[in-house]
C-alpha cells in the first residue's frame, strides 16, 4: 500500500512488522476468520461502544453509495453530531466525500475497531462471516434491491454458514415491498422487525428532482433532447471481476427506437457492482457512475434481465423490458426464481427479435408500471432514508 499509515493498520502490515516466521504466517493465512473476529471481540471488550457512532458499508465497502449512503445523509441531517464512518476500498476513497464522513480502508485493523465499537451498523450486502455483531449494537440490513427474480442467501444455499449467521444478527431489515419482506423472511431468516417503508436509495425517484437529472446529463455529455436507453443486467456467476457480455445488439435496439419514435436516442450500459462494465456496441458504459438511481432519472427506457433495478425504475412510470434469452440456465444457476415471469405483468422478451418487436409496438408504460408495482405489493414512501435514520437515531439514544 502506498499510504504508510494504512499499511501499518492492515493485517498484512502487522504480520510483516512483527517478522512472523513463514510457517506461522502460512498458518494464519489459512485461519483469517478467527483472527479478524477475535480482534473485533478484543476491541469491543477493551473500548465498548460509542453511542454516537454509526458504521456504514455499501457492497462490502466498495463505494459511498446506495441505501447506506442515503441513510447516512439523512442521519447527518437529523443528527449532525453523529460520528459517521464509511468502509471503502481504494476506488471508493477516491470519491468526493462529505467532510463529515470518516473513511476507513475496506479491510484494516482500524475498520475492525470502528465496526466493533459502533453503536449502530448499516449495510446493504450482509455481514461477512468474520464480522462480529455484539448485543449492544443495532444492526440495520437494507439489502440492495427487493423486487428482483434471483434467489439469495438461504434460498440459494440453505447450508452455507455465512448465510445462516445473517438473520439472527439483524435488528431491523428494510424493504421496499411486501414481496421483499417475504424474501427476507425465507432467504435471511430475519427474526426481528422488517420495516417496509421503501428502499432509501429510491427516495430520489419518487421526488424526481429535475436539477439532479440535468446534472447527470451534463456530467455524461448527453445532449439536450437526446432520449436515453439504459441496459442494466444483473450478474452471472462467471461475471465477477470481469466485463459482462451484453448478449444483444444495442445498436439494433437504438435504430429501432429511433425508427419507432422519430427521436434521437443514446444507449448507455451499466453492469452489476460485482462486474467491471459491459462489453457491447453501445455508445457509452456508465458502470463507474456510483448511484444507479441518478442514472435512472435520465433514462427514458430500461432493458434489464432479472435485476431489481426494473422494479425501482417503474417508480418513474417509464417502460421496462425484461430481456431473458437465457432463463433456463439462469434458473439453474440461482436454484430457481422467486416467481414465473410469464405469470406476472412484466413485459418479457425471450430473444432479440422479440425485443425489437416490443419496441416497434409501444405499450402503455404507466399502466404496466402500476400493475407491476401492485404485483410486488410496493411500499415505497419517498422518505425511507429519513424513516430509517430516525430508527438509527433512536438506537443511538438507547430507546430502540
Amino acid at each position: 500500500m502506498s499510504n504508510p499509515r494504512a499499511a501499518r493498520q492492515s493485517l498484512k502490515g502487522l504480520l510483516k512488522r512483527n517478522r512472523v516466521t513463514y510457517a506461522v504466517t502460512s498458518t494464519l493465512k489459512k485461519l483469517p476468520y478467527p483472527l479478524l473476529s477475535g480482534y473485533m471481540r478484543f476491541c469491543h471488550r477493551r473500548y465498548g461502544v460509542e453511542g454516537d457512532k454509526v458504521f456504514f458499508s455499501s457492497y462490502d465497502g466498495t463505494l459511498y453509495n446506495d441505501n447506506p449512503r442515503a441513510v447516512a445523509e439523512a442521519l447527518h441531517a437529523l443528527r449532525p453530531d453523529a460520528k459517521i464512518v464509511f468502509r471503502l476500498n481504494a476506488k471508493g476513497r477516491r470519491m468526493a466525500l462529505p467532510d463529515w464522513v470518516k473513511v476507513v480502508p475496506q479491510l484494516s485493523m482500524e475498520t475492525l475497531r470502528e465496526m466493533a465499537t459502533a453503536r449502530a451498523i448499516v449495510t446493504n450486502a450482509g455481514m461477512k462471516i468474520w464480522m462480529e455483531k455484539f448485543d449492544d449494537q443495532y444492526y440495520v440490513q437494507t439489502w440492495h434491491g427487493d423486487r428482483g427474480f434471483k434467489k439469495i442467501y438461504l434460498d440459494v444455499n440453505p447450508n452455507r454458514l455465512y448465510y445462516k449467521k445473517e438473520g439472527p444478527r439483524i435488528d431491523l431489515a428494510v424493504s421496499g415491498s411486501e414481496f421483499g419482506s417475504d424474501v427476507y423472511r425465507t432467504a435471511m431468516d430475519v427474526k426481528k422487525e422488517i420495516l417496509a417503508c421503501g428502499c432509501p436509495r429510491n427516495d430520489i425517484l419518487l421526488r424526481d428532482p429535475p436539477e439532479a437529472a440535468a446534472r447527470v446529463r451534463i456530467a455524461l455529455g448527453i445532449e439536450p433532447g437526446m432520449r436515453v436507453l439504459m441496459y442494466a443486467p444483473t450478474f452471472r456467476n462467471t461475471d465477477s471481476g470481469g466485463r459482462q457480455a451484453a448478449g444483444l445488439s444495442l445498436e439494433k435496439v437504438k435504430r429501432k427506437l429511433e425508427q419507432t419514435t422519430g427521436e434521437r436516442w443514446v444507449c448507455v450500459t451499466r453492469s452489476h457492482e460485482v462486474a467491471r462494465g459491459i462489453a457491447s456496441d453501445a455508445a457509452m458504459d456508465v458502470s463507474d457512475w456510483p448511484e444507479p438511481s441518478e442514472l435512472l432519472l435520465i433514462t427514458d427506457m430500461l432493458i434489464t434481465d432479472y435485476s431489481s433495478i426494473g422494479g425501482d425504475f417503474m417508480l418513474l412510470n417509464r417502460p421496462v423490458i425484461y430481456f431473458q434469452p437465457d432463463r433456463q440456465g439462469y434458473e439453474a444457476e440461482r436454484n430457481g426464481l422467486y416467481f414465473d415471469p410469464e405469470q406476472s405483468p412484466l413485459v418479457v422478451a425471450h430473444d432479440e427479435n422479440e425485443l425489437l418487436d416490443i419496441i416497434a409496438h409501444p405499450f402503455d408504460a404507466p399502466t404496466n408500471c402500476r400493475a407491476v408495482l401492485d404485483f410486488f405489493r410496493c411500499r415505497e414512501t419517498g422518505r425511507a432514508a429519513e424513516i430509517v435514520a430516525e430508527r438509527v437515531a433512536r438506537a443511538m439514544e438507547g430507546t430502540e
